[in-house]
């Protein structure tokens, strides 16, 4: 006679197979997600030089050959930290274009544009990766399609030299943010090191990337009240200092990244 599986076996591989099945249906999601973001490299990789030029691009790639200039001299030339209004903004993306087109056969202008067009990419595939990361394969399938599909998105990733990096600096910063949060109370070295970078770039693009911080603190502040109310406030309140101080690191590679991007930030302490 054929043994039969017992009723706990029996739903034991049903969950096995429930989960192989799902596995399976995230595979063919995340490979759709990876073809639709090698399709917008493959479309930018071919029509990024038929952009023109940005409203600001000569003020712009002037100040990324500063920026350029300062660090290559060892701090001697310091134009850049006194060129027109723009030395008291971050000037990342000029910075890598400059010294991108010193490599690359294409031009300054278009340079430009395939930076540009590179740093919108990471925008994608940050944001699909933060959209899965919430809700799921298909929620960042979908965050991705929804941004790639948006022209002022995709538009400004060739011709707009700080609103399309700050996005995507931002997208970074959050993801780093998400991920701590997500690992509360002990946030891996490598989500620390995401923060940091996510947030001194964001800074370092626009002061409005501070808002960042605020985020932090304000949902921080939230654990804690509902920490607090599950358990008692004393366990609440050492699990977020055990947290605070653990992102001292972060805190101190973010303040590094954004004077790396905006040398004035760091002149003197009220500059920011």
């Amino acid at each position: 006679m054929p043994i039969q599986a017992g009723p706990i076996v029996q739903v034991a591989v049903n969950s096995l197979s429930f989960r192989a099945r799902a596995m399976s249906v995230a595979r063919c999601i995340d490979a759709a997600a990876i073809a639709i973001l090698a399709l917008v490299a493959a479309i930018a990789a071919f029509t990024f030089r038929d952009y023109g030029l940005g409203w600001d691009d000569y003020t712009q790639s002037q100040y990324g050959g500063l920026l350029l200039s300062l660090y290559s001299s060892a701090f001697a030339d310091k134009r850049a930290l006194s060129f027109v209004n723009v030395y008291m903004y971050g000037g990342g993306f000029d910075l890598l274009a400059a010294l991108a087109a010193k490599i690359l056969p294409f031009g300054l202008f278009a340079t430009r544009r395939l930076i540009g067009a590179a740093v919108g990419l990471v925008g994608l595939f940050v944001t699909w990766r933060l959209g899965r990361r919430v809700g799921g394969p298909v929620a960042g399938l979908f965050a991705l399609v929804l941004l790639a599909a948006c022209p002022l998105y995709y538009g400004h990733m060739f011709i707009n030299s700080k609103d399309g990096p700050f996005a995507t600096v931002m997208a970074i910063a959050l993801l780093g943010i998400v991920r701590a949060f997500d690992e509360y109370p002990r946030a891996t070295p490598a989500t620390i090191v995401l923060c940091g970078v996510g947030i001194g770039l964001a800074i370092g693009s626009r002061v409005l990337g501070g808002f960042a911080v605020v985020d932090v603190l304000l949902a921080l502040a939230f654990v804690v009240f509902v920490r607090s109310r599950a358990s008692a406030l004393m366990p609440a309140l050492s699990e977020c200092g055990s947290f605070l101080i653990a992102f001292i690191p972060g805190a101190i590679l973010a303040y590094l990244v954004m004077g790396l991007v905006w040398p004035w930030s760091v002149l003197s302490p009220l500059n920011p």
